[in-house]
């Protein structure tokens, strides 16, 4: 098999000097393409890649940042309803009035508490302190249990703590009564001073 020739070609010299700056010129493209890929798009391409890092870190910080304004929020609007049922529980000052209030209370519902006992806990500061009302009620089982759900649904905070009950029989009118001794809890606020 017989390749084939091809033709040589020459070019004069004034034509090769004529196109010596072309060829220069393409040259001099070459190299600052080559360049230009090897210090600039190389780089450039890292540093994209820093930046999309540093930018997805930031993200995260700021979902993080988001969710602790979200719990800070949260803290705060519990603080603010904790102040609210704090204000609401009564001072030591307004424990006696507490007291007569549940006197009061028997007497209407027409049961009978002949004496009452109370205790206090003793704390200094800011803590709240738990005071405790004790008392025997007698009274007809309608009577009782109208006064015992009063209790239960009052304003104050004042929670049932024991309650025992016993019937009680009447000689000279041959009913029974109910007997029910009841101790009651509250919790004191810190008075200001």
């Amino acid at each position: 098999m017989r390749f084939p020739s091809f033709p040589v070609v020459t070019v004069p010299k004034a034509a090769l000097r004529r196109l010596l700056p072309l060829t220069v010129l393409t040259g001099l493209s070459v190299a600052v393409a080559v360049v230009s890929y090897v210090y600039g798009l190389k780089p450039a391409e890292a540093r994209l890649d820093a930046i999309e890092r540093a930018y997805h870190s930031a993200k995260q910080v700021q979902t993080a940042l988001q969710q602790t304004r979200a719990q800070q929020v949260q803290v705060r609007a519990a603080q603010r309803q904790l102040e609210t049922e704090r204000a609401a529980l009564p001072t030591r000052a307004e424990f006696s009035s507490l007291a007569l209030a549940v006197s009061e209370l028997a007497k209407r519902e027409q049961v009978t508490i002949p004496g009452m006992s109370y205790d206090m806990q003793k704390k200094d500061g800011p803590q709240l302190v738990k005071a405790t009302m004790a008392f025997r009620a007698t009274g007809d089982y309608a009577a009782i249990y109208r006064f015992v759900h009063r209790l239960e649904t009052a304003e104050r905070y004042l929670v049932i703590e024991s309650l025992d009950v016993a019937g009680e029989h009447m000689r000279e009118t041959a009913a029974t009564r109910v007997v029910v001794n009841i101790t009651v809890t509250t919790y004191l606020r810190h008075e200001a001073v």
